[in-house]
């Protein structure tokens, strides 16, 4: 296994399939080896890729901040139609910058 585990982390690191074959062969390897190692590493690699981008959920954690800023935005705007206008205008404009340098932070 710990062949195995050489040949993912070079696809980690972004190696193609030429380097990763030049350096198992200088670990002595043969080439029935080097193909099997190589087949096994893609496939690992690649489900271990697909499982990462499904368990990601910091977006549904920057899409709940924006929306509890979007709620306090209204509820300064509504202060702003009730007669407290400094206040208001001030609240909405730190919020809607902190919702756009969000949004372009990615």
């Amino acid at each position: 296994m710990n062949k195995l585990d050489y040949s993912i982390s070079l696809r980690k690191k972004g190696f193609g399939s030429n380097e990763i074959k030049k350096r198992l062969k200088e670990e002595g390897l043969e080439e029935s080896q080097i193909q099997y190692y190589l087949k096994k590493s893609d496939e690992i690699f690649l489900n271990q890729l697909i499982n990462n981008n499904k368990s990601e959920s910091s977006g549904k954690t920057v899409l709940g901040i924006k929306m509890i800023a979007l709620v306090l935005s209204l509820l300064l705007l509504f202060a702003v139609f009730f007669g407290y206008a400094r206040i208001g205008l001030l609240g909405l404009f730190v919020i809607w910058s902190l919702i756009g340098y969000s949004s372009f932070r990615k």
